[in-house]
């Protein structure tokens, strides 16, 4: 783990949200934002939850939070919006009775599961990341809801990562992205002095 801070450029009136990058995960060439780094600040983490909310449509009426980074994001959305939440897991994470979507990948391993029994028929649901890279796992957990009958077109993410193509493999389906940040896919390296 690469514990240098990347600091991405404040947007919108947000506050700079510095993140700790992950050097070349989940494969060389991609440093991966840890949004726990400002997470654990609660006035910061607060200002993100509630800029996050204010991308949620007005008519999404339960939250699905994406294994392992966007469940507690979806649980804090949930609070602030008054709505509910659940979490799609990556499959072998939850054992019995489970429904799955399989589209593997280095993302997901073998696919994305939720448990049974949801409510989801006809409900709004929007789904939520911490990062936004080829979008492979997000489309396989909105390809799941609509499968099993929810209105899912909107994906919520706290970072995006530049250059890997998630947010076009999610607008080609007609999801509706919105991301706080927008980073290099790679830290930038040091200027020399």
């Amino acid at each position: 783990m690469d514990h240098d801070n990347g600091r991405p450029e404040a947007q919108d009136g947000l506050p700079e949200l510095k993140v700790r990058r992950w050097s070349n995960y989940p494969r060389p060439g991609i440093d991966f934002p840890d949004v726990s780094t400002f997470t654990c600040n609660g006035p910061l983490a607060s200002i993100a939850f509630r800029e996050l909310e204010r991308c949620l449509p007005d008519d999404v009426d339960l939250i699905a939070g994406i294994d392992v980074g966007g469940i507690g994001f979806a649980g804090a959305l949930a609070l602030v919006r008054g709505i509910g939440f659940f979490d799609i897991r990556k499959v072998g994470s939850l054992r019995p009775d489970v429904v799955r979507y399989v589209m593997p990948n280095y993302e997901l391993g073998s696919g994305v599961a939720l448990s049974k029994g949801n409510p989801l028929a006809e409900r709004s649901v929007a789904v939520i990341d911490d990062c936004l890279m080829s979008g492979k796992t997000a489309l396989a957990s909105i390809q799941l809801l609509r499968r099993l009958g929810a209105r899912c077109t909107t994906a919520l993410f706290v970072i995006e990562l530049e250059g890997l193509g998630g947010r076009a493999v999610l607008e080609a389906e007609g999801i509706a992205v919105r991301a706080l940040r927008l980073l290099p896919s790679t830290r930038p390296s040091p200027s020399p002095i």
